[in-house]
């Protein structure tokens, strides 16, 4: 990518493709719009880099790839229920303010709370915290993939969102 080859965006289909067209299904639920915005997000990494060198790439690719399909559910959906990956972020509702974003505290901040907190967890469970909350994948899915029960997943979601909950509280995000 720093050197402009284009052979960079072949290394790329071959390393990110997988996952970001996991992630942007996940959150579409259309093949067609998740292949275009993991096309969208290729086209887009050209472009920044360089200038930019995000180091490491793989959370930068992936953190624009599943910005670029949120952008396109939000448009194509505008006002409607996307099934899947809001049933997985209304989970999360009960653990983050919303109202103390536009309060008293930047989303930024409750992100940094929320990366410290996910340095707290053993890897496992963080890995399960993950894809379900940032790739958006199903509780069947983790379960198959980390030889785990769906139930021990569901488990240890809800006890890390209760856990997440009460980190935050500690670190002045109020409940709501």
């Amino acid at each position: 990518l720093l050197r402009r080859s284009e052979e960079a965006i072949g290394a790329m289909v071959h390393r990110f493709g997988a996952r970001l067209m996991s992630t942007a299904l996940n959150i579409l639920g259309i093949r067609e719009d998740a292949e275009e915005a993991v096309s969208d997000t290729y086209y887009a990494v050209w472009n920044v880099v360089p200038p930019k060198e995000p180091d490491p790439l793989d959370p930068f690719v992936y953190r624009v790839g599943r910005n670029l399909a949120l952008k396109r559910l939000r448009r194509n959906t505008a006002q409607k229920r996307n099934g899947s990956y809001d049933v997985s972020l209304e989970e999360l509702e009960g653990c983050i303010p919303a109202r103390t974003l536009e309060e008293s505290f930047s989303a930024r901040e409750l992100g940094r709370a929320i990366d410290r907190f996910l340095d707290t967890l053993p890897s496992q469970t963080r890995t399960i915290f993950l894809r379900r909350y940032w790739f958006g994948d199903s509780v069947k899915a983790i379960a198959a993939d980390l030889g785990l029960r769906e139930n021990t997943v569901t488990v240890r979601l809800t006890r890390t969102r209760e856990r997440l909950g009460m980190y935050l509280q500690k670190e002045g995000f109020p409940d709501e």
